[in-house]
């Protein structure tokens, strides 16, 4: 049975700030992956199935919402991550890949903790216009780097 989002959570991102949506779907990403995860290890097919759909949609979801013509540099890094994690995901559903489970979640923790700083820092009145050193100075403490190539 596929997963859908409970009343609850549609009306929560309803009422959220969109930096706030943001966190929401990168939460929602990392519980799905983490839950793949325990599917692959206990051989549940249909659910890890279920699991990396959810996130195919919150990946594409977060893809096509960015900006591409003014979001600069941000924007154009964050395409191409998600298009290497869209493609990460049909490798992993195809083959039950724990690891390769593992490292999207890897990709993606950093990226929620930088837009839970913005999402914090919006709530607290900062000019929402910090976003994109926010996120790039978050990442890069973290000594992630957004220049991805699938191979």
């Amino acid at each position: 049975m596929p997963l859908t989002a409970t009343a609850a959570f549609r009306s929560e991102v309803t009422r959220a700030r969109p930096t706030r949506v943001v966190v929401m779907l990168y939460d929602e990403a990392i519980i799905s992956l983490t839950a793949a995860i325990e599917a692959m290890e206990q051989n549940e097919i249909e659910e890890r199935c279920n699991r990396v759909n959810v996130v195919t949609e919150i990946i594409a979801t977060l893809h096509l919402s960015l900006d591409l013509e003014s979001g600069g540099e941000i924007a154009d890094q964050l395409g191409a991550l998600y298009r290497f994690i869209l493609g990460q995901l049909i490798r992993v559903n195809i083959h039950s890949d724990v690891a390769g489970t593992a490292k999207i979640i890897d990709l993606l923790t950093p990226l929620r903790d930088a837009w839970d700083e913005v999402d914090r820092r919006v709530a607290d009145g900062e000019d929402s216009t910090a976003v994109e050193t926010t996120v790039l100075s978050r990442l890069k403490a973290a000594g992630f780097r957004l220049n991805i190539h699938a191979a």
